[in-house]
């Protein structure tokens, strides 16, 4: 009968079917293995990118890397940190000849150095092609500039001043007049016409615009308010004396004398109101007035 034929297929079939579902996993596992070994996006459980990106990522290093700008005697210097300032730049130029002029453009976070002569932008971008150059910590990349002169106007008025000071000061430290030869990473500040307070933070917020300032000591000497500043470097504290010396801190008063010390270091006991080492934040507050 129907029913009878039912059970025959049931009965001599059922003991095939862990077989067949073992066959159909062995199936399913095969299919992902091969397709796994045939998938040049998987292996390793890392992604492969195709030929066709790979080909469009070659195109764009063939775009970028076309080739550099022909010699010049601008340097251009990209990727700085947004601090940067007219005496780091000239610091990088330092070692390479006599700079005329530089630009720093902090919104881009980029500068161009000019030299008096082509052959010390060249040894430059030579030199720090090999040496990434670094400022404030921060790498940064030169090369030459598309432009053959830099060129600066009224819009750059504040630029061109600081500019000119660090221009002066590299001068000097590369050999200027005699006298002042002298120069030294330790500025000693007198301030005279006080009309208002002179605090140590008003201090090291206005001589901070021309460099790393390491320590602070003030101090009261004749009735007269006077400070010892040392720099990180002796450009910096030579562009501060340059733009400062004469200036007034406040309108037509606390007028700033400044000359190096012969000072070599600054020792510094306390982090206070009267004195401080920036280097040392551990330093204990101890008593000013003891000191």
């Amino acid at each position: 009968s129907c029913f009878s034929s039912f059970l025959f297929v049931v009965v001599v079939f059922t003991p095939f079917l862990p077989r067949a579902r073992c066959l159909v996993s062995t199936l399913r596992q095969r299919g992902s293995e091969e397709l796994m070994s045939h998938n040049s996006m998987v292996t390793n459980g890392t992604g492969l990118s195709p030929s066709l990106p790979l080909e469009m990522n070659d195109a764009k290093k063939v775009k970028l890397d076309s080739g550099p700008n022909p010699p010049s005697r601008v340097v251009h210097i990209r990727s700085l940190p947004h601090e940067v300032a007219e005496t780091d730049i000239v610091q990088l130029g330092m070692p390479f000849g006599k700079m005329t002029n530089v630009l720093v453009l902090k919104q881009k976070n980029q500068a161009f150095l000019e030299f008096q002569d082509e052959t010390a932008a060249q040894n430059m971008t030579s030199y720090y092609a090999t040496n990434p150059a670094q400022v404030r910590l921060k790498p940064c990349y030169v090369q030459f500039s598309n432009h053959k002169e830099l060129k600066t106007d009224a819009s750059h008025s504040f630029q061109n001043t600081n500019a000119q000071a660090a221009l002066q000061a590299a001068q000097v430290v590369q050999g200027g007049p005699p006298d002042e030869q002298q120069q030294n990473t330790i500025l000693r500040v007198i301030v005279d016409n006080v009309g208002y307070p002179v605090t140590l933070d008003v201090l090291h917020q206005l001589f901070s615009r021309y460099g790393k300032v390491l320590k602070i000591i003030t101090f009261t000497k004749n009735n007269t308010f006077q400070a010892l500043i040392q720099f990180s470097d002796t450009i910096s504290a030579t562009t501060a004396k340059v733009s400062l010396d004469s200036q007034n801190i406040y309108n037509g008063c606390n007028t700033l004398k400044i000359d190096y010390s012969k000072l070599t270091n600054l020792n510094v006991k306390y982090n206070n109101d009267k004195s401080r080492d920036f280097t040392r934040p551990d330093l204990p507050s101890g008593d000013p007035a003891l000191d």
